[in-house]
């Protein structure tokens, strides 16, 4: 009986376990909110907003991609979508906001770097001034 028990007990988790896989977990739902964010900026009549929320958009969507390549996003999109309310909205733009702010200084920073590095090389391989 005991073997019974721990065979029936494994063979449900197994069964349980691809469908608890292949549920979008909280990053990733996290990501998809800032695509809808994205998504809702870029169909502003203000250019500045568009662009702003396609770049959003794009930037959430290859972390997806990148995390999960075969993640159904437009399911998962229509999913949040209906889910999220103005206060969702609204708090998922700030901290979608504040991520991106954050990256873009990131980004920043190593552009600065890479320039910086890149002067050293220069001065490295120019030959000496003769005047």
């Amino acid at each position: 009986m005991f073997k019974t028990s721990w065979g029936s007990l494994l063979g449900g988790i197994l069964v349980l376990l691809p469908a608890y896989a292949q549920a979008p977990q909280g990053e990733t739902i996290e990501d998809v909110r800032c695509v809808i964010v994205g998504m809702k900026m870029g169909s502003t009549g203000n250019s500045t907003q568009q662009s702003a929320g396609m770049m959003t958009a794009l930037y959430y969507i290859g972390r997806l991609d990148g995390r999960e390549p075969k993640l159904d996003i437009e399911v998962l999109l229509a999913k949040e979508l209906v889910k999220m309310t103005p206060a969702d909205f609204s708090r998922e733009a700030t901290r979608c906001g504040s991520h991106l702010t954050e990256k873009g200084k990131e980004i920043t920073k190593i552009g600065e770097d890479m320039t910086e590095l890149g002067r050293k090389m220069l001065d490295k391989t120019s030959p000496p001034s003769t005047d």
